[in-house]
């Protein structure tokens, strides 16, 4: 029983496993994302996005912000 939860705790604790790795974010994948994907792509760069509106108003909001983000 040992022997599995020190498997079990170096499941949870190895660092090779944890999800927190930075994404880069392709433009032209940003058409296949979710509404609420969108939103929170858009909340890491700053922005708050309001799901309300349409899909492709909302990549464009990305798209300006992405760009002006580089200069």
């Amino acid at each position: 029983m040992k022997n599995l939860w020190k498997k079990v705790k170096n499941w949870i604790t190895n660092p090779y496993m944890k999800k927190d790795k930075k994404k880069d974010i392709m433009i032209s994948d940003l058409q296949y994302k979710t509404k609420k994907e969108l939103e929170s792509i858009g909340r890491k760069l700053g922005i708050e996005l309001d799901r309300r509106l349409t899909k492709q108003k909302l990549i464009n909001k990305i798209k300006f912000k992405a760009r002006n983000k580089n200069r």
